[in-house]
């Protein structure tokens, strides 16, 4: 007994309604001053408990030879009313977290910080088994091994791989360069999910960090270096002469 009325109270009947609506589903078409018997509520509150189950559409009454006889709902069509009203809160509430999700665009940027290799290999794991449409990656042969293990055939992948002999997909393999050389002992890497979720960071075998980021701007920034990696490979392999010591130089200058 005491269980059911906790449940009830939880729908929003009080402690005498739900001993009074409870009373009612085993007593039928009894009076007021009977309930009050039964149900152990109090006479000067069986009315006000009453009147709130009839507000609550969980009872009603006939009137005969000027006496009110009063009634329950069958549990079975209080239980579809409790279902109506749960479903209708909840709606109400997706519609108000769904303005929250409107405010929260402005909100600062959250960056999850991952420093364990077994965690950053299950997150990278993950994100490309929850792909639906396409993965743009900067990656090593680490990565590369799990991406070709576990992507879908249906997911476009696209980007640039380093030290991958003849990757396949929509990839092509960074020329081996200087800036190829320096990174060997960090392997820095990107991997960006449907343009919605990002891994950045690096698979070094000491110091290993990597980054998980849904923020678009990031997003965008990191696949348009992907892209610009892309072109460069794409077009300096074109030209006969070897410009790679240039470049070289410029970039030193550059992040000097």
């Amino acid at each position: 007994m005491n269980q059911m009325i906790d449940i009830l109270k939880r729908f929003g009947l009080s402690e005498y309604g739900s001993k009074a609506y409870i009373a009612l589903v085993q007593n039928p078409g009894i009076t007021a001053y009977k309930l009050s018997e039964i149900s152990s509520v109090p006479r000067s509150k069986i009315y006000e408990a009453l009147n709130k189950l009839d507000e609550q559409g969980l009872a009603y009454f006939n009137l005969q030879d000027q006496k009110k006889y009063y009634y329950a709902l069958s549990p079975k069509q209080t239980i579809q009313l409790f279902e109506k009203k749960q479903n209708e809160e909840l709606l109400q509430l997706e519609q108000e977290i769904n303005k929250l999700n409107i405010v929260t665009d402005n909100a600062p940027i959250q960056i999850e910080v991952l420093t364990n290799e077994s965690t950053i290999i299950d997150a990278v794991t993950s994100a490309i088994k929850q792909a639906k449409r396409q993965i743009t990656v900067s990656i090593w042969p680490d990565l590369y091994d799990i991406l070709t293990n576990h992507v879908s055939d249906d997911i476009h992948i696209q980007g640039i791989t380093f030290q991958v002999d003849q990757p396949g997909y929509d990839l092509i393999n960074h020329r081996y360069t200087n800036y190829v050389k320096s990174s060997l002992a960090l392997k820095p890497f990107v991997v960006i999910v449907d343009d919605e979720h990002m891994i950045y960071g690096q698979t070094a075998e000491t110091n290993m960090r990597a980054y998980i980021s849904h923020d678009h701007t990031q997003i965008k920034m990191m696949k348009d270096y992907i892209w610009h990696d892309v072109l460069v490979n794409k077009y300096i392999s074109k030209f006969e002469e070897d410009i790679e010591d240039e470049i070289t130089l410029k970039r030193k200058t550059f992040f000097s």
